[in-house]
């Protein structure tokens, strides 16, 4: 018999719900981890998988809650990299992409307002406090985003002849 708040039991439920996840078992997977947060409430790594694994399924407010939870919970354990990660994350969802608008580039939030237009505005030398009197309707946190946005797709591989781009 399991009993609550079994370390143990909820890594064990942990590690299948890992195994799933990789398996494309993203139902099963939430199942799992669910049982290993009933087991162990605190555990800030379950709340961040079980996310992930609504992400895939596009349980996207879902989602976001478990990301906060573990986010919290990480804080509180000390567990500096967890946190990072998550803030991370949570910033990254500021940044939207709909056919619709803006030719499908990534906008802010949902307005019409682009990752790359923000981008612009600081490579050209405005601050923070110039962007948000130009664009009112952005909070600092949104040009953080873009930052962090641009720094993701700076990890992206690119196949294009950067030197016949730039005409070197």
């Amino acid at each position: 018999m399991k009993h609550q708040h079994d370390p143990l039991s909820a890594e064990v439920y942990f590690v299948a719900g890992n195994e799933k996840s990789k398996l494309g078992d993203y139902k099963g997977a939430i199942a799992d981890y669910s049982a290993a947060i009933r087991l162990k409430p605190d555990f800030a790594r379950a709340y961040y998988n079980r996310g992930e694994a609504k992400d895939k399924l596009g349980q996207i407010p879902e989602a976001t809650t478990d990301f906060q939870i573990a986010g919290k919970l990480a804080e509180q354990a000390g567990d500096v990299s967890l946190t990072v990660t998550i803030e991370q994350k949570l910033q990254l969802r500021r940044i939207t992409s709909e056919p619709g608008k803006c030719g499908g580039r990534p906008c802010i939030r949902g307005m019409r307002i682009r990752v790359t237009d923000v981008l612009g505005l600081l490579a050209n030398g405005l601050s923070f406090k110039e962007i948000l009197e130009e664009m009112p309707d952005l909070e600092a946190e949104d040009i953080f985003a873009c930052l962090q946005f641009a720094s993701q797709i700076s990890l992206t591989r690119v196949s294009v002849d950067l030197a016949r781009l730039f005409h070197y």
